[in-house]
């Protein structure tokens, strides 16, 4: 094969891939769109889990990690029993975060 032929391939596969993505995003839109749409019926559905987001995120995480396969939907639903563990177990814990720390150390602290 000469660079001729090579640049062609490559060319012609470039011209394909470039033609594909319209489509390709138009698919993520489409999923985004579905996905936003259940978490917000989601939150509607279950309105105690409002503001505890990192506990729904890392249990749906858990359940991700153990049933690839299910639906966004079916993920959700299976995730209920154990937000609400989580949360219960989180309730209790000092979670208070000082958002502006001193960074000086002037005081020879760590």
């Amino acid at each position: 094969m000469d660079e001729q032929e090579r640049e062609s391939i490559i060319n012609e596969a470039v011209e394909k891939a470039l033609l594909a993505l319209p489509d390709v995003w138009s698919n993520l839109m489409i999923d985004h769109k579905a996905m936003s749409d259940t978490t917000s019926k989601f939150y509607q559905d279950n309105k105690a889990f409002i503001g505890a987001e990192d506990s729904v995120v890392s249990v749906l995480g858990e359940i991700d990690g153990k049933y690839p396969l299910l639906s966004y939907e079916e993920k959700l639903k299976k995730a209920i029993p154990g937000i609400t563990e989580r949360m219960a177990q989180v309730k209790h814990l000092g979670t208070n975060v000082n958002k502006n720390p001193d960074l000086s150390f002037d005081n020879g602290e760590l």
